[in-house]
C-alpha cells in the first residue's frame, strides 16, 4: 500500500472513529453495539468502499425492500444487502476525500441506527454466537469471528498450507496444461482480430487460462510454473498473430490455411506482406496483451501469497 492511499485511509479512519489496519488498509472498530469493517473491494481503487457488519435479528433477515429504502435516503449509499449474517453497505465511488469522509461517517451513523432499530444483534458470522467478535483477515476476505471460530480457521489454513507444501509439482504435465490453456488465449486473439479489434481482454484470457492449465495438470503453481507460464504466453501470442495472418492470407489468395501459415515468412521476404505493417501490428498486439497479462500474473502471485494469511485486524503478528 503506497503512502498516498495509506494517508487517505488514515484520514477516513480518524473521521469515522475507526482504526486502520496497517497490513491491509481496512478500517475497523466498534460502532455502538456492532463491530464494523470498512474496506475497498478493489484495493487499487480506494474511492469506492464497502462497510460490513455481522448481525442477525430473531424474526427475519434484512429484506430487499428494507435495503432499497435505506439506500434511497442516503446519496452516497449504492446498496444495502445481507448474505447469511453478513450485512454489506456499499458506497458510491467519489475521489473527493472530504465528501467521502463526510459520506462514510453519515452512512455508518445511519447504518448503526437502522440496525439497532431493526433489532439486529452483533454475532460471529461463522457460528452465529452473540459473543465477543473480532474483525479478521483471511485469504483476501474480511470476517467477523468469535475466538473459537478464529482458532479453527487458523488451524484449517495452516493444514491447507501444509498440504500444498507437500504436494509435488509435475513440470511436464504443467507445461502441457499451460499450452492447452493458452490455446483459449490464442483463440481470443484471432477472433477479436478478425473482428477488427486488439484488446486487453486477450491478455487476461491468455494469462488466466495458461496459469490455471499449468496448475490443474501440474498439481501446483510455483514460481517456476509462473515463469514457464509467462514464457508460453509470449510464445503463444506470436503464434496467435501468425494464425491471424494465415487466415487473412488464405482468404485473400484462395489457398488452404496450412499453406498460408507456412508461407508467411516467404511473403514477408518477398515484401508481399509489408514488414512495417506486420511487425507494427505484432508490437501493438504484444503491448495490449501484456497490459492484460502483467496485472493478471501479479494478481495470481498476490492471491497465492494471501491465501495463507490469517490475522486479527490491528495485530502485528500473522499466521502463515
Amino acid at each position: 500500500m503506497n503512502r498516498v492511499i495509506s494517508n487517505r485511509y488514515t484520514q477516513l479512519a480518524q473521521a469515522a472513529g475507526l482504526s486502520m489496519d496497517p497490513n491491509s488498509g481496512a478500517l475497523y472498530g466498534r460502532r455502538g453495539p456492532y463491530d464494523v469493517t470498512v474496506f475497498a473491494p478493489n484495493a487499487s481503487y480506494p474511492y469506492a468502499l464497502s462497510a460490513v457488519v455481522s448481525a442477525i435479528r430473531p424474526n427475519a433477515p434484512l429484506t430487499k425492500e428494507e435495503g432499497q429504502a435505506f439506500s434511497a435516503n442516503l446519496k452516497i449509499v449504492s446498496g444495502l444487502t445481507q448474505n447469511g449474517s453478513v450485512i454489506t453497505m456499499s458506497l458510491k465511488s467519489t475521489p473527493n476525500q472530504r465528501k467521502l469522509q463526510e459520506g462514510l461517517t453519515a452512512a455508518l451513523d445511519a447504518l448503526i441506527s437502522f440496525l439497532m432499530q431493526g433489532g439486529f444483534q452483533n454475532c460471529c458470522q461463522s457460528c452465529g454466537r452473540q459473543d465477543v467478535v473480532a474483525p479478521c483477515y483471511a485469504g483476501g476476505a474480511y470476517l467477523h469471528l468469535c475466538p473459537d471460530c478464529y482458532a479453527n480457521l487458523q488451524q484449517q489454513v495452516a493444514m491447507n498450507d501444509a498440504q500444498k507444501q507437500q504436494k509435488k509439482e509435475n513440470v511436464v504435465a504443467g507445461v502441457v496444461g499451460a499450452l492447452i490453456g493458452s490455446l483459449l488465449g490464442v483463440a481470443s486473439i484471432v477472433i477479436l482480430s478478425q473482428l477488427g479489434y486488439v484488446a486487453v481482454v486477450s491478455g487476461i484470457i491468455m494469462a488466466v487460462c495458461t496459469l490455471k492449465g499449468y496448475e490443474l495438470l501440474g498439481g501446483k503453481l510455483s514460481n517456476k510454473g509462473i515463469i514457464i507460464g509467462v514464457a508460453i504466453m509470449l510464445i503463444m501470442t506470436f503464434f496467435g498473430d501468425r494464425v491471424d495472418w494465415a487466415i487473412v492470407v488464405a482468404r485473400e489468395l484462395g489457398i488452404d490455411f496450412a499453406t498460408a501459415f507456412q508461407g508467411i515468412s516467404l511473403l514477408l521476404e518477398q515484401e508481399i506482406i509489408e514488414a512495417s505493417t506486420y511487425w507494427g501490428n505484432l508490437v501493438l498486439l504484444y503491448i495490449f496483451v501484456l497490459i492484460g497479462i502483467v496485472p493478471t500474473v501479479l494478481g495470481a502471485i498476490r492471491s497465492r501469497k494471501e491465501a495463507s494469511r490469517v490475522y486479527c485486524l490491528g495485530q502485528a503478528t500473522e499466521q502463515r
